[in-house]
C-alpha cells in the first residue's frame, strides 16, 4: 500500500526546488496562497500497493455542495510518466526512475498551466472555458461559477430553469442534501435584485465553512470574487 512516508519521500524534493508549493496533509500538494479557488496536485492510492496515481485538480471553495473541502470542484487531469520511461498511466514505487520523473513531470506539465492562474477570475475562466478537463458539473455549478465570476445575466438564465424548485422549507432525504438545498434557497432574493454584496457575502460564508476548521486553513486566504469588482 501507498504510505505516508513515500509520499512526503516523494515530494520533499519538489518543494525544496518550489518555495510556493505545501504539502497538506499527506496526498496533496496545493500551490500558496491557497484562495477561494484552489490548485493542487494529489498523489493518490491505487488498488495496487505497489503503485499510485498523480492528478492536478482546482477546487472550488464556495460551492454549496457539502462535500469534504478538498473534493469541491472537478476540474481535473492525470499526469503521466515521461514517454521515455514508457509513459504508462502508473507511478511504480519499485521504479528507480519514479521520483525524479515525478518532480520532472510536476514542474514541467503542472506548475506551467496552474501557476499563472494567480487571480480567481484566471482561475475561474480556465475551468468554465476547458469543458476536456471536467468531469459532471451540474447546472448548479455553473450557476455558482457565473455569479463568483460576475455573469450575473447568465447566473439568471441558470436560475430561471430550476422551476422554483429551491423554496425555503422543503425537506429533503438526506442531511447532505438538505445543506446544500438550504444554501441555494438563499440565492434566490439577491440575484433576482442585483444584489452583488447579498451575493459575495453568501459565497464568502460558504466558503469559509467548508475551510474553516480543515488543514488547509492554515494557508487559506479568502479572495474578492470578479462579482465585487463590478
Amino acid at each position: 500500500m501507498t504510505t505516508k512516508r513515500q509520499i512526503k519521500d516523494l515530494v520533499q524534493p519538489l518543494l525544496e526546488r518550489n518555495a510556493d508549493l505545501v504539502l497538506v496533509g499527506h496526498q496533496r500538494v496545493w500551490l500558496r496562497d491557497v484562495g477561494s479557488v484552489g490548485r493542487m496536485i494529489r498523489i493518490d492510492r491505487t488498488s495496487r500497493a505497489h503503485c499510485c496515481i498523480v492528478d492536478w485538480r482546482i477546487p472550488i471553495f464556495f460551492m454549496p455542495e457539502a462535500y469534504s473541502w478538498e473534493c469541491l470542484g472537478r476540474c481535473h487531469d492525470r499526469l503521466f510518466r515521461s514517454k521515455s520511461s514508457g509513459g504508462g498511466q502508473g507511478w511504480y514505487w519499485s521504479d528507480p526512475t519514479m521520483a525524479a520523473d515525478f518532480v520532472t513531470r510536476v514542474e514541467a506539465d503542472v506548475i506551467p498551466l496552474l501557476r499563472p492562474l494567480d487571480t480567481v477570475r484566471k482561475r475561474l475562466d480556465f475551468v468554465r472555458t476547458r469543458p476536456q478537463f471536467q468531469g459532471y458539473l451540474a447546472s448548479t455549478w455553473h450557476l455558482i461559477a457565473a455569479i463568483a465570476a460576475g455573469d450575473l445575466d447568465a447566473a439568471r438564465a441558470i436560475w430561471a430553469k430550476t422551476d422554483g424548485w429551491y423554496r425555503p422549507g422543503r425537506i429533503m432525504d438526506e442531511p447532505y442534501h438538505q445543506l446544500e438545498y438550504d444554501r441555494l434557497c438563499l440565492i434566490d432574493e439577491p440575484l433576482m435584485a442585483d444584489d452583488r454584496a447579498g451575493l459575495a457575502a453568501l459565497l464568502h460564508r460558504w466558503e469559509a465553512e467548508n475551510i474553516v476548521g480543515s488543514p488547509l486553513e492554515p494557508y487559506w486566504v479568502a479572495e474578492r470574487f470578479p462579482l465585487e469588482d463590478g
